[in-house]
Parts: C-alpha cells; structure tokens; sequence
C-alpha cells in the first residue's frame, strides 16, 4: 500500500467558516478598493498603515468576529483579489489570464498575513508603499510583491528554525497542525491559481467519520495527494475543513528532512497496519495502490491504471468496515512529462526512480517547478464494506474483486473526463 501529502480536519467544535466563503462575501459588501500610501505613522481608523483600505466610495467597512490588524489586513487583500477578478471578466485571454495569477498571488498574501505578527505586517506594509495592487500589468506591481513572497518566507523559515529548538506538539504520527496551517495557503494556491483544480463528487466524502479514498498516482512528486486534500479541506460542503491522512512510500521515511516534513504535514508511511489504525481512530485516510508503478510512470503511458497490488487497501477497509471512495485525478500526469527513468542514476542515490523531463534535470531547479495544467478531481459513489464480515479480509476472492472493481471505476472516470477535456492547459 502505497501513497502521499495532506491538509486539513475537523474541529471539536463548530465548523469554521471557509476562506474562500469569507471572500464570496466580501464581493456581495464591497465594490471597490484601492492601496494608500501611509500619510503617518497612526492608524487612527483601525487600519494598517500603507495597506488596503476602502476607497472613499465604498460602503461603510465590514465588521469581523475578531477585528485584530492581522485580520483585517488580510480580509482587505481578498477585496483586492476580488477587485483584480472582476477586471479580468473584461480582459481579453492573456491579460485575463495574467490577472488571475495576480489574484491568486494577492490571496496567497492575505492567506499569510492572518498569522502574522502586528510587526511582521508593518514589515509587509513598509514594503508595498505606494503600490496599487489592483494594477497587475504595472512592474511595481510584480517587484513588491516579489519582495512580499520572499519576505514571507523567510519568516517562515525562521518560525520552523524555532520550532526545532522549541516547544510544539504532535499527535502519535507526528502530525503538526500550526505546520498545517502553514503550508495551507502555498497550498491553496496551487490548487485555484497555478492548478485551478475543479473538484466534483465532495458530497461522497463523510463529513465526519472514517473513509478510505483510493485514488490513482501520477505526476514524479506526489502533488496529487497534497491537491485531494486540499479539494477536501476547502471545497467539502461541510466546510469543516477535514485533514486527510495519506498514506506515502515508506522509502521516504530514510530522508533526512523529508521525512519529518511528511509527518508533520499529516502524512504516514504506507503500511496496512498504519492504515487500520487511522481508520478505527475516524480519520479520512488516502491510498494510491499502484505506489511507484503509479508516481512514476513514463508520459507515453499516462492515464492507463498500473496495477493495484496485492488489495491491501481493500483489506483495511473491510477490517475498519469503512467505505471505500474512489478518486480519479486528471492533470497531474503532464506537470512533469517523464520521458525516461535513468535507473543508473537512481541506483547511484539510492532513488526508486530517477525522471528524466523536457526540463529536469537540464534546467536546474527550474525543471522541478510543474507545469501549470487545469486539473479536475472526481470524488466517486462511496462502494459499501459494511455488508461484509471484517473476516472477509482474508478472503482473497472477496479482496481481489473489490479491487478491480474500484480499479475499474477510477480507469472509466478517467477516461470520460479525459474525453471531455477540451486542453491540458
């Protein structure tokens, strides 16, 4: 059984209100915003300043449960995002195009400053002075914001540096949720602006409660499985924002910092015994049962199922009676045409497999950047194992037809979204 990366799960409590629901809001109470520069050095309005604030046309500000600066700041970036998604509407395709970059860009920003400190915002504002974010064909526009992101990310790297000094706390598999949530808006990112992942068939995910989703593999680096649990954590209709626990190839588990960032992330190494543990414990729990056969698959051979293993995925559901979903993911087989594998390479490094791309390994660290194809994401009916015994886990008939028959699910799913598919990109 083998898999990959995560995102988010359910509170205890009441379920929060999503970030991309925030913003559908903002868009029925705003209508315009622009940037201003400071004037001094006093936000006497509650705003931050050299951020966004209302133009003078605008409707009377929002008010927000917690109305911190962090907060509000960000809720001000995702009008501009709004604000930049609307001129698109207008905008021929390739300015249009630029533009929802640019708000997946802002949106990314805002994502971060909501946790940020009131220091770190003034940093950010100091650095975006005089910049009108709603005018993305502008240079000053892209060198400000190229400033932020960099400025944004050593912050976080400083935080993790912290951290492996400091005090944090993780579930029994090591699982981080402040790491969570902070690779949740790089995340999200990928998923609605590099990606812009359509995700169908939510309502077949349990809201609460385990399920096993079983979905096929692709794209050299496990981008798939961090984007299904992206689609579940921000587009599930409960919004409750479940963290789905994928399961990954154990070789992963012999890198040095690999290893801890997929555990901290949510992910566990790939073995039936993790699998059922999860599943008794309630979680949604992700398996990609072709494993390396799957992730790394040369582009001649892209959408055709590998084979799905000896069905131990099968097994774990049948022992925890928990559904079985199948996901049939397309996209992620052309972020990274594989042309070949250079096996002596791979045996040189230890690797299991060593891509060879239009791109990589020629271009450096640029060939590992995917390629930004539209993916689509087809969550299927959930297949039933309540009506078997748990026993039936040791009957090998019983297990190899469940198999094939979520084999042929996914391989029929693919194929019709394949055909309706109008470009890869």
């Amino acid at each position: 059984m083998n898999d990959e990366p995560v995102d988010s799960q359910p509170t205890a409590a009441e379920p929060r209100r999503s970030r991309r629901r925030r913003a559908q809001t903002v868009t029925v109470e705003t209508e315009q915003v622009s940037i201003q520069a400071p004037t001094d050095h006093s936000g006497i309005d509650g705003t931050v300043p050299g951020t966004v604030a209302p133009s003078p046309s605008t409707p009377k500000s929002l008010e927000w449960d917690e109305p911190t600066p962090a907060r509000r700041t960000g809720e001000q970036l995702f009008e501009v995002e709004i604000d930049i998604r609307q001129q698109s509407n207008q905008q021929p395709p390739p300015q249009a195009a630029l533009a929802h970059f640019a708000a997946g860009v802002v949106r990314l920003i805002g994502e971060n400053l909501q946790r940020m400190t009131q220091e770190q915002i003034e940093r950010v504002n100091s650095m975006l002075q005089g910049v009108d974010l709603r005018d993305y064909l502008d240079p000053d526009f892209w060198k400000g914001i190229g400033m932020v992101l960099r400025y944004q990310i050593d912050e976080q790297v400083n935080f993790i540096q912290r951290r492996l000094r400091g005090e944090y706390s993780t579930d029994p598999f090591g699982m981080d949720r402040e790491i969570i949530e902070i690779a949740r808006p790089f995340l999200t990112f990928m998923y609605t602006t590099w990606w812009r992942v359509t995700a169908t068939g939510l309502e077949h995910v349990p809201a609460q409660g385990r399920a096993l989703l079983v979905a096929n593999h692709s794209g050299v680096l496990p981008w798939d499985g961090a984007m299904i649990a992206t689609a579940v954590a921000n587009e599930h209709p409960a919004q409750n924002e479940r963290i789905v626990r994928s399961l990954h190839l154990h070789w992963f588990t012999t890198l040095p910092v690999i290893a801890p960032t997929l555990a901290a992330l949510g992910q566990v190494p790939g073995i039936p015994e993790n699998a059922i543990r999860l599943l008794e414990q309630d979680e949604l729990v992700c398996v990609f049962p072709e494993g390396l056969k799957g992730v790394g698959k040369l582009f001649k051979d892209r959408y055709k199922l590998a084979r799905f293993g000896r069905g131990g995925f099968v097994q774990a559901a049948l022992r925890t009676q928990a559904p079985i979903i199948p996901v049939a993911v397309v996209g992620a087989e052309e972020i990274y045409p594989m042309l070949a594998n250079a096996e002596g390479i791979a045996k040189l490094f230890g690797f299991p497999y060593f891509p060879l791309t239009p791109f990589f390994p020629w271009l450096g660290l640029l060939g590992v950047i995917p390629l930004p194809t539209r993916w689509s994401i087809t969550f299927c009916p959930p297949i039933a194992t309540n009506e078997y015994e748990p026993a039936a886990a040791d009957d090998p008939i019983t297990v190899l037809a469940l198999s094939e028959q979520v084999r042929e699910i996914i391989q029929e799913t693919i194929n019709q979204k394949l055909a309706e598919r109008t470009s890869v990109f």
